[in-house]
């Protein structure tokens, strides 16, 4: 083969690698939503470099999005606005509904627990002496840290006030400031509110646990690119780099998830409660 014979495939091939290249920069991103439990500066600085190492195992931009607040996550996520999104249970039963969302992943060796919390100094030392006060929740239907502590207040018959803030970090704050005698949340960002600085607030009683957070794709994927998806988000925990951004987000190793997975959530008939809320 002559210099010239050589030269023209390997030219051919160049050219081949480069249109492909030119093709696969204008695909839309893929827009993954993150359900704003915490301020959007917050979790952006948790999910922006997960967002980046996802964008390399896929080829394609992966753009890290939440919303101002849960019911306008909750709009978007009926709405297929995200192609990804990370949800609570209950959201994730409510839209693998409508529009359809199929879980791909979600975290191996955890439960999802609600807590209610009281100042560091109340007197409070059981759920029954909330009665006839002021509690703080995140949202209307929150799962975790309002569904599952509201469930165990009225099962008790303990009557009270909700007052509804914009997110977990906020019910923590009211309750540090004596603005509600106690409040709703969750274990993960309890203790990572405590990271940050949260001081003044403890732990008075906590759920029984039930499946996490689903990471789910809309529908209008294909099933290779929902897969492809799944193994860049489920081979995370196999490197110390992956780790350390599953970390960063507060996150366990995530391993492949299926739709029956939240049977358990199914099972306590929440069908009735509005799509306001989050975990």
């Amino acid at each position: 083969m002559t210099l010239k014979q050589g030269f023209v495939p390997w030219l051919v091939g160049v050219l081949i690698a480069v249109q492909a290249v030119v093709v696969h920069s204008t695909e839309k991103p893929l827009l993954f939503g993150i359900v704003p439990q915490e301020s959007s500066s917050k979790l952006a600085d948790q999910w922006t470099p997960f967002m980046r190492h996802l964008s390399e195992q896929l080829g394609r931009e992966v753009r890290f999005t939440t919303a101002p607040d849960i019911p306008t996550f909750e709009e978007r996520v009926l709405a297929g606005h995200y192609d990804i999104a990370y949800m609570n249970p209950y959201h994730y039963v409510e839209f693998s509904e409508s529009p359809g969302y199929r879980a791909i992943a979600r975290e191996g060796e955890k439960r999802i627990r609600g807590i209610i919390v009281v100042g560091e100094d109340s007197p409070i030392t059981s759920l029954e002496e909330l009665e006839g006060a002021t509690l703080a929740f995140p949202a209307p239907a929150a799962f975790a840290a309002t569904i599952l502590t509201r469930a165990e207040l009225e099962r008790l018959g303990i009557t009270y006030t909700p007052r509804f803030v914009s997110s977990h970090e906020s019910v923590y704050l009211n309750v540090q400031k004596g603005f509600a005698a106690a409040g709703g949340g969750i274990e993960r960002t309890f203790n990572s509110a405590v990271e940050e600085g949260l001081t003044g607030v403890r732990v008075l009683w906590r759920s029984e646990g039930f499946t996490p957070h689903a990471f789910a794709v809309h529908p209008k994927h294909a099933d290779d690119e929902r897969l492809r998806i799944q193994a860049a988000l489920t081979n995370l925990g196999s490197s110390e780099e992956g780790l350390a951004l599953l970390q960063r987000a507060n996150l366990k190793a995530l391993v492949p998830a299926s739709n029956g997975d939240w049977d358990d959530v199914r099972g306590l008939g929440l069908n009735f409660i509005q799509k306001t809320g989050d975990p």
